[in-house]
């Protein structure tokens, strides 16, 4: 086991400085996990020969906002990982002790003396039920003008698409917008070869595709002609965190359609500092948004791309308790509570489905915002347009078999 350390080091203390009780995730792919049995059978045998240990990690987390990382190989490509970083710990990311807990505990108990007091049970969690959403943008794109213009948002001119760093964004969202100012083919291909990482292709504010880094997708077929716009919103979806740390965000330099490079780009940071930022142009923007009325043609689902939903509510349980928000009809988005942003979901990819939503977020009345960017489970006709707070975590939902 320390081999590779006494062949460079004959003496002194023997020290595994990243002993993994688990692993983490990555959207698309199983939940991790690591057998307590395992991780119970390799500590005895570190304490036996007298070594010190640390543990990654003792307690699982959860990167709230859009902190959550990401990493790439040559293998898989880029990875980005979901809201919960629970890494199959010994305690969860709600701080609860697992059957790993235990067992390490015994472990320690053979060549350590441990404290004769009694392991806490596991925290209480509230169900609260279903919550029903309702929409408070009337067109997907225009909640972006409309917030621009109630926030004072920069739009940026750039002769080619800037990076995140370059407009100082360091997370969430940019929008890139242009004139088709050539008659292309029809359809056209757009192509973004150094996206970064997920791109979501409008004209004229109607939703076309999809590009991704993630599936390795960076063209995508539209229909659009001369002196229409093309808005590309762009998504980071995580920090690289090993290895190749170089891993600047956004639509990359060369962006062309029918291979001629687009130019004279308009480029606006959404939610650009934090999600107190982010809570602040929401308010802002609602203000001037009206709730979709019956006006709007019935469909049974609203139709594809972005849009911002809200609800508020109360409850009867005093003190508030841990909970977790399952968006079992939803594709792709954030969640913002009371102003706080809870994290990503993408419920379609796995494995996570619930997002973890600690106690002391609550108020006597709240406010839950969702900024769908793909499509919503709504519609005149929906009865899928809810959330749901429950008591069970649930990060080890169903996965794609395969990526694109």
């Amino acid at each position: 086991m320390f081999a590779v350390q006494r062949r460079h080091q004959e003496r002194g203390p023997l020290m595994n400085s990243e002993f993994y009780t688990g692993w983490l995730d990555h959207w698309a792919q199983e939940h991790s996990s690591v057998s307590t049995e395992a991780v119970a059978t390799a500590l005895d045998r570190i304490l036996s020969m007298n070594a010190s240990v640390t543990m990654y990690m003792f307690h699982g987390g959860t990167s709230f906002g859009y902190k959550a990382g990401a990493n790439v190989d040559m293998v898989n490509g880029f990875q980005p990982t979901p809201t919960s970083y629970d890494y199959d710990a010994p305690m969860t990311e709600a701080g609860d002790p697992t059957d790993k807990f235990h067992a390490i505990r015994d472990v320690i108990a053979k060549y350590l003396p441990v404290p004769h007091v009694p392991v806490p049970e596991p925290a209480k969690k509230m169900a609260l039920g279903r919550l029903p959403l309702t929409k408070v943008s009337t067109e997907a794109m225009q909640h972006h003008q409309r917030c621009e213009g109630a926030s004072g948002a920069l739009q940026i001119p750039s002769e080619l698409p800037l990076s995140f760093e370059r407009i100082r964004q360091s997370q969430a969202l940019v929008l890139y917008e242009t004139w088709v100012t050539f008659l292309p083919r029809d359809p056209a291909v757009l192509s973004a070869r150094g996206l970064r990482d997920r791109g979501y292709v409008y004209v004229d504010d109607v939703y076309q595709g999809i590009i991704s880094r993630m599936d390795n997708v960076y063209s995508v077929m539209i229909p659009v002609t001369k002196g229409q716009r093309l808005t590309i919103l762009v998504e980071s979806q995580g920090r690289v965190g090993f290895v190749d740390l170089n891993d600047p965000k956004g639509l990359g330099r060369n962006v062309t359609l029918s291979g001629i490079t687009l130019t004279d780009w308009n480029i606006t940071a959404i939610n650009e500092k934090d999600h107190l930022t982010a809570r602040r142009r929401i308010d802002d923007g609602v203000k001037s948004w009206t709730p979709v009325n019956q006006s709007v043609p019935s469909c049974d689902v609203s139709p594809p791309g972005l849009a911002v939903y809200q609800a508020t509510f109360r409850f009867d349980v005093s003190p508030p308790l841990d909970t977790y928000l399952r968006l079992d009809h939803w594709k792709k988005g954030t969640v913002l509570l009371n102003g706080f942003n809870l994290g990503r979901y993408w419920t379609p990819m796995g494995p996570q489905r619930a997002l973890y939503v600690p106690a002391v977020l609550f108020r006597e009345e709240n406010l839950l915002d969702i900024i769908e960017l793909e499509q919503a489970p709504c519609g005149q006709e929906s009865s899928d347009c809810y959330v749901e707070f429950v008591d069970e975590p649930d990060i080890n939902g169903p996965v794609p078999l395969s990526k694109l």
